[in-house]
């Protein structure tokens, strides 16, 4: 079991989920309602808090996840297809920016046994990858913005 302490689901899940969730509208590209962006992302750290205290193998909690976000957005009005690409290439970079955290924390020569942490460091220290998640969503919502630019200049 892989059980998340109540700080961890505030100062980790919460922010992550509204990021993630953030990420799947900017790829894609549907616009923000406010109450239910809102709504989804409360559900789905809920959601994932729970699966977290599952008695299940590493590995199938984040397949899990996977399927409720793909479901949880196609309830929201994204189309099935356009859920499932967005909530896997989120899923990617969310795995890509907790690889390039700890490989900077590994380089800065800081501890990174997040199992033998306290809550409130192990949330300190993964508080990059948030930040680099956020810079990778932003990256795609300018070049999405700019690829429709040029689309609509050469028509």
């Amino acid at each position: 079991m892989l059980k998340l302490t109540w700080i961890e689901f505030f100062f980790r899940t919460v922010p992550e989920m509204f990021i993630l969730i953030w990420g799947i509208h900017v790829i894609s590209r549907k616009p923000f309602n406010i109450p239910q962006y809102v709504l989804s992302s409360i559900i789905m750290s809920i959601l994932i808090f729970f699966i977290r205290w599952l008695p299940i193998y590493f590995g199938v909690h984040m397949v899990l996840n996977i399927i409720f976000t793909i479901i949880i957005m196609f309830i929201i009005g994204i189309p099935l297809i356009k859920s499932i690409y967005s909530t896997l290439l989120m899923f990617f970079i969310l795995s890509l920016s907790e690889f390039l955290n700890m490989l900077i924390l590994n380089l800065l020569k800081i501890d990174i046994s997040l199992q033998l942490l306290q809550p409130v460091k192990k949330c300190v220290l993964e508080i990059p990858s948030l930040a680099i998640i956020s810079i990778f969503i932003v990256i795609i919502h300018y070049l999405l913005k700019t690829k429709e630019g040029i689309k609509y200049v050469s028509n």
